[in-house]
């Protein structure tokens, strides 16, 4: 009979142990589009996508991320490291095609002025999925820059991949990666609104 006992706990012990592993592997995942207010004049970011899972709702955590994604825009239009300060992590790192930065000589890098300068950003494709306490957020973007001294205009079409992470309770970004670069020398192509 002691025998039958403990065969019958092993058993509901290891049916149970399936059921929560079950659980965990039953997710269900949906799409969400978020369609944003675009109230930065020269960011424009005017929807996303948000991967949410079934067991979690992230819009909190997905609204935070974007305004980091607008502000290290607008940190890139503005040159001032305090600003570049407030959202890279302190393990950030860049790497595009033919650069790699650490978080310290990333911002020197960005507030080192030179003759361009960026006057508008455009999103495109921008996907947002969390991992606990990371996020990857996908997109394209068109960059217009202008030559100050010669009125050039370029306008950089780029592909990323950023990882925010909680640092001290925030939203940080922690890395960013060019997947994609085309730069086209032309008049005015991007979307004006």
């Amino acid at each position: 009979m002691r025998k039958i006992k403990i065969i019958l706990l092993v058993i509901i012990t290891g049916l149970l142990s399936c059921n929560e592993k079950q659980n965990e592997s039953t997710k269900t995942y949906s799409l969400l589009e978020i369609s944003e207010n675009n109230l930065t004049p020269t960011v424009d970011i005017s929807k996303y996508s948000l991967v949410n899972d079934s067991q979690n709702n992230r819009s909190n955590d997905a609204n935070e991320i974007l305004k980091v994604k607008r502000k290290w825009s607008l940190a890139m239009q503005s040159l001032n490291p305090l600003e570049f300060d407030s959202i890279l992590s302190k393990g950030f790192i860049f790497k595009s095609s033919n650069t790699f930065f650490n978080r310290e000589d990333y911002i020197t890098n960005r507030t080192t002025p030179d003759d361009w300068k960026i006057t508008f950003v455009e999103y495109d494709n921008v996907t947002l999925q969390f991992f606990e306490n990371t996020a990857v957020l996908s997109y394209k973007n068109h960059v217009r820059n202008e030559n100050a001294v010669t009125r050039e205009v370029e306008i950089e079409h780029i592909s990323w991949v950023d990882i925010y992470i909680k640092e001290n309770n925030k939203w940080m970004l922690g890395a960013a990666h060019s997947i994609d670069y085309r730069l086209e020398v032309a008049a005015d192509t991007l979307r004006t609104r």
